[in-house]
């Protein structure tokens, strides 16, 4: 959530300043150094904090997907210069149709199954993040969307170091995903 803070937070500044006013340098703060700079290398690209923005939530996706990622959601509070009128996109995740209230109660109990929230397929919603990410590129970006998004691919395909937090978080979740896949787990190596 402090990522969608901060990103928000850029966005709303950058996108305040005029058509005819550019600043003298540029910041982009998110959770992870790399989808920071994923934000910046848009920026030297010529795209404007739109473009940065669907940049940085894309390039989190990849090396912070505990915290946000594709099958997510996210707010975006915008600033149009050339009108002066603020856009709220809600890119929430939503529930599939078939979703009902009684859906994660115990049939024979009637009790909450905490776990069924959380774990399979009833745990999934409708993801929003990708269809955020294309209205914003499409309606208030410079540049294309496959250029936004490259830092993010390229990112996956040559991967990045990791911290020990990200270690904890996936340690921590491997035994669901063995389960929940019928897989076992693997080592992989870097």
């Amino acid at each position: 959530m402090r990522w969608l803070i901060i990103l928000l937070s850029l966005v709303f500044l950058m996108a305040c300043s005029t058509p005819q006013l550019r600043p003298q340098a540029q910041a982009v703060a998110s959770a992870h150094p790399a989808a920071s700079q994923a934000g910046l290398d848009i920026l030297n690209q010529g795209g404007n904090a739109f473009d940065a923005a669907v940049a940085v939530s894309a390039a989190l996706a990849v090396v912070e997907p505990f915290g946000s990622g594709l099958g997510g959601g996210g707010f975006w509070l915008l600033h149009r210069a050339s009108d002066g009128k603020q856009v709220m996109i809600d890119g929430r995740e939503v529930a599939p149709n078939a979703a009902q209230r009684d859906m994660y109660l115990d049939p024979v109990t009637g009790q909450a199954n905490k776990v069924a929230s959380v774990n399979g397929a009833l745990a999934a919603g409708i993801p929003g993040l990708p269809a955020a990410l294309v209205h914003l590129s499409e309606q208030y970006g410079e540049l294309s969307l496959a250029d936004s998004l490259r830092p993010a691919i390229r990112l996956a395909k040559n991967g990045f170091l990791v911290n020990e937090h990200y270690r904890r978080l996936a340690r921590f979740r491997l035994p669901v995903l063995a389960t929940g896949f019928g897989s076992k787990p693997r080592k992989f190596s870097s």
